[in-house]
């Protein structure tokens, strides 16, 4: 596909204002199109912020045009899949911050005592703000836990867009994961550049540079410098060199990143993104085989490596899309065995991985495991959420489901096997001795 001159794009996309206004649909087709050219230039920010820009002209135009605004979307989500990179999905231009969550499967029935929610956001910052309070008093201030929960709070401030409040939370995210893993982390690394980024985006250029060349000498001593994950810091810094005229430096590490995604890339990143996009055209087959393909890629990938949980969770979540149940199990088990391991036995992101196990085992009818994994969640759950949070409301019922058909199969089991009784070769033994 021949790509469009970008700066013949913006004249035309003066042209079209001055025609028809700047919240009109023709506005948004070359809004579109101005993105698309980004987007080949590998510039996705930037394509993101067009993209942003041509769904409120088309919002505001009058009449409005659901293709276009369709067409808005989908690029959109292409560019957002873009931007999403292993161990660091936090694009602050776009107001997301990293999140190592593993996401949780959606049970067949809804709680029935969960509250109604009109503002899902803001309920959910009540939510995590809660949260890192209830951990800070169980698991102390000075715990991975309290980390990853400031960094989902300071997420969950990034979509309303509160930059001042998200500041103080990433900084003692940090602190608090130098003081635990050491300065040269790598986890390290993602916190400075989750700074780095809300820097940038708030033209604070210097103190951005600073936490970017950090994350950037962190991922180059642990990866080297063509790794994907040095990347991901390197279009980030090179962005910063550009706003603060340094061109020449900009386009020396906007070359680097080029040659690191064309030459280096590792075919495993190129299966994720396949996988990714086939989940979301609804291809399920075809995203099961590119994560399989992405699987046979980790062979020589640490155990703790977040790539390997990434792809052990999406191909997971493939077979439960396709009722495979039976193939996702291993699956689920091995993202439990990783996830206690890394992250120790009382870490909510645990807790979510039992729960979907519970869920894989209670829809193949193993309904006694399955109450186990529930209780393993529940027990979690409700010391660092609280037992009235509607994601424990939820698991309390699926544990109480669990442990009623549970027992109904035992009861069921006791009187089939109703019968003579029989007893032990021991006893048989000792009867015939005592006969001789």
């Amino acid at each position: 596909m021949k790509t469009e001159s970008i700066d013949v794009l913006e004249k035309h996309l003066k042209l079209q204002e001055s025609m028809h206004g700047q919240n009109s649909v023709e506005v948004a087709r070359v809004l579109c199109r101005l993105a698309s050219a980004f987007m080949q230039r590998t510039q996705f920010d930037d394509a993101a912020h067009i993209l942003r820009k041509a769904a409120e002209c088309e919002k505001n135009a009058v009449p409005r045009d659901a293709t276009t605004m369709e067409e808005i979307k989908r690029l959109l989500d292409v560019a957002m899949a873009q931007q999403s990179q292993i161990g660091g999905d936090d694009d602050l231009k776009i107001l997301k911050v990293s999140s190592d969550r593993v996401p949780a499967f959606t049970p067949a029935f809804e709680p029935l005592h969960a509250p109604k929610r009109t503002d899902p956001l803001d309920n959910a910052i009540a939510d995590a703000q809660l949260q890192v309070h209830r951990l800070k008093q169980t698991a102390g201030h000075e715990s991975l836990a309290v980390a990853d929960a400031l960094t989902k709070l300071a997420d969950l401030y990034c979509r309303k867009e509160m930059n001042d409040e998200m500041e103080p939370l990433l900084k003692e995210a940090l602190r608090i994961r130098e003081t635990i893993c050491g300065e040269g982390h790598l986890s390290v690394s993602t916190d400075l550049k989750n700074l780095g980024r809300l820097y940038l985006f708030k033209r604070m250029y210097e103190q951005s540079e600073g936490f970017l060349k950090r994350a950037m000498s962190i991922r180059e001593a642990a990866l080297g410098p063509y790794h994907s994950y040095t990347a991901d810091v390197a279009e980030l810094y090179a962005n910063l060199l550009r706003k603060t005229n340094r061109h020449d430096e900009a386009q020396a590490m906007e070359d680097m990143v080029v040659e690191s995604r064309t030459k280096y890339g590792s075919d495993w990143e190129k299966f994720r993104l396949s996988g990714v996009k086939s989940m979301e055209e609804g291809n399920f087959l075809e995203a099961q085989a590119m994560w399989l393909a992405a699987l046979d890629e980790t062979t020589d990938f640490r155990f703790d490596d977040p790539r390997l949980i990434m792809t052990l969770e999406n191909l997971a979540e493939v077979y439960w899309r396709r009722n495979k149940f039976d193939k996702a199990e291993p699956l689920c088990k091995q993202i439990l065995q990783i996830s206690e391991s890394v992250l120790g036995p009382e870490h909510t992101d645990v807790a979510l991985a039992a729960n979907n196990l519970g869920l894989v085992c209670e829809k193949q009818g193993k309904h006694a495991e399955a109450a186990i994994l529930f209780q393993q969640a529940l027990v979690v759950g409700e010391k660092f959420l609280g037992a009235d949070h509607p994601d424990v409301v939820n698991i309390r019922e699926s544990h109480a489901k669990a442990r009623h058909m549970a027992k109904k199969e035992l009861e069921q089991k006791l009187e089939k096997g109703q019968g003579r009784w029989n007893k032990s070769g021991w006893w048989k033994v000792y009867q015939k001795d005592q006969r001789t």
